[in-house]
C-alpha cells in the first residue's frame, strides 16, 4: 500500500472518540472491580531468557533499515522540564471526552515530578512528588463510585507505584494510591494494560535487569491499591512497554537487543515472539526506548518505536506480525527544532482539534534547543502521509 494508502486508511477510521497511544481508550465503564488482599503471591524463580521466535528478516527489510527516515517537523513544544539534565523522560495523552481539544500532555520529570501540559504546550500543572520516570494512563477505571481517567507512574527515589486521576474540570492531577506500592524490583520502566476479558487493569513494571512484574489494581476504600498477579524475566536492560488492550498484546523493548512481543494477560506467562532487532539485521539502532500505539479500528493502526541510537523512530503494523512500515525523524522547522536522543513517546489518532485534527504524537526531546529538555507536538497525520 503507498504511503497516501495508509494515510486515507487511517483517516477514514479516526473519530474524536478513538482510542489512545498508550493504550488509553474512551471505550464503555468496565464493571467495578472488589477489593482484593493486598498480599502478593509467592515469587517463583525468575525464567531464563527464552530463544527467541523471530520473524524472518529479509533483504527487504535490511534495505529498508539503510534508507534514510523521513523527515517530518513539530508543530508545538513544551516548556522545557523544571530540572537541567536529562530530565525529562516519558509523555502521556490525555484526551478529553467532553472537549477534545482542550487534551493535556502528561509529561515526567525523572529528578521532580510530573508536568501537565495544555496542546500549546504550556504547563498547566507540577507534581512535585519525586523521581517519575514512566506514565500511562487509561480512562473509565471505577473508583468510589464513579469512572476515572488514572494515571500512573513509577517513582524511582522511593521504588513505589505513583497513581493519580484527572479531574476532568481542571484537567490536573489528584493523587489517589492508597499506599506505598512497593514493587518486588527496581522500579525503572512501566505502562499499563486493561483486559478486554475481565476489565481489569493493570500496571507493568520493569528494571534495568530485565526483570518484569504485572500488579492488578482496583479500588481499596475509595483509593486504588495494588497486588502482583505475575512476574517474567526478558533477559536484559528493559525499559519502554506498551500493551494493546484490545489484541491483548504486551511490547516491550530491550534496549540492545530489540522488541519483544508478550501476551498482556496476566496467566499469558513468558511465550515471546521478536518483532524487531538492533544490528545490521533489523530497523533499530540501541538504545531502543520508548513503545506506543496508535488504534485503528478492527486491529488497524500502528506501532511505533524509538529508535534512540540514531534519533529515529520506527513504525510497524499493529496487527499480525507487525511487520515494518517506514521509519522517521522529527527534524527542525523554522521555529522549533527536531528531537535527538528520544527516550518516551505517545501517540494518539484522536481529532484534537486545530493542528492536531489528525492526531498527535509527542517525543521526548533529549537535546532541546531552548534550555532544559521538553516535549515536541507533531501532527500524526504528518508522520503517516509524509514522504
Amino acid at each position: 500500500m503507498t504511503r497516501r494508502g495508509w494515510l486515507m486508511t487511517l483517516v477514514g477510521t479516526m473519530t474524536a472518540g478513538a482510542l489512545v497511544g498508550s493504550g488509553c481508550s474512551n471505550e464503555d465503564a468496565v464493571p467495578a472491580l472488589s477489593a482484593r488482599p493486598t498480599t502478593a503471591p509467592a515469587r517463583p524463580a525468575a525464567p531464563s531468557a527464552k530463544p527467541a521466535v523471530s520473524t524472518t528478516v529479509t533483504s527487504a527489510r535490511v534495505a529498508a533499515r539503510a534508507a534514510p527516515a523521513d523527515p517530518v517537523t513539530a508543530a508545538l513544544e513544551t516548556e522545557p522540564v523544571l530540572n537541567a539534565g536529562d530530565a525529562a523522560d516519558d509523555p502521556a495523552i490525555w484526551v478529553n471526552p467532553d472537549d477534545p481539544s482542550r487534551s493535556t500532555v502528561i509529561g515526567t520529570d525523572k529528578e521532580g515530578g510530573l508536568a501537565v501540559y495544555d496542546l500549546g504546550g504550556k504547563q498547566l500543572q507540577y507534581v512535585a512528588d519525586g523521581q517519575m520516570n514512566n506514565v500511562d494512563l487509561r480512562n473509565g477505571f471505577p473508583l468510589a463510585g464513579a469512572n476515572v481517567t488514572l494515571v500512573t507512574a513509577g517513582r524511582r527515589d522511593t521504588n513505589t507505584i505513583a497513581i493519580y486521576k484527572v479531574d476532568p474540570a481542571s484537567r490536573l492531577l489528584q493523587n489517589v494510591a492508597a499506599r506505598d506500592i512497593h514493587p518486588g524490583l527496581e522500579s525503572y520502566g512501566s505502562c499499563m494494560y486493561r483486559s478486554k476479558k475481565t476489565g481489569s487493569l493493570y500496571y507493568l513494571v520493569n528494571s534495568k535487569n530485565g526483570e518484569v512484574e504485572q500488579w492488578e489494581l482496583f479500588d481499596s476504600g475509595g483509593r486504588v491499591d495494588a497486588k502482583e498477579v505475575r512476574n517474567f524475566d526478558v533477559g536484559s536492560q528493559v525499559e519502554g512497554c506498551v500493551a494493546d488492550d484490545e489484541l491483548g498484546r504486551l511490547y516491550v523493548s530491550e534496549e540492545d537487543v530489540g522488541i519483544w512481543r508478550y501476551g498482556a494477560e496476566p496467566g499469558d506467562g513468558d511465550e515471546r515472539v521478536k518483532i524487531d532487532s538492533t544490528g545490521s539485521t533489523g530497523h533499530l539502532v540501541a538504545d531502543v526506548e520508548g513503545v506506543a500505539i496508535a488504534y485503528g479500528h478492527g486491529g488497524d493502526g500502528y506501532l511505533v518505536a524509538s529508535s534512540q541510537g540514531d534519533s529515529s523512530y520506527v513504525v510497524y503494523e499493529r496487527g499480525g506480525s507487525n511487520a515494518f512500515v517506514r521509519r522517521f525523524q522529527v527534524r527542525a522547522g523554522d521555529r522549533i527544532d527536531g528531537t535527538e536522543d528520544t527516550d518516551g513517546i505517545d501517540v494518539t489518532t484522536a481529532d484534537l482539534g486545530a493542528t492536531f485534527a489528525g492526531g498527535l504524537f509527542v517525543a521526548q526531546d533529549g537535546h532541546n534547543d531552548g534550555g532544559n529538555q521538553n516535549y515536541k507536538l507533531v501532527p500524526w497525520e504528518t508522520i503517516i502521509g509524509a514522504g
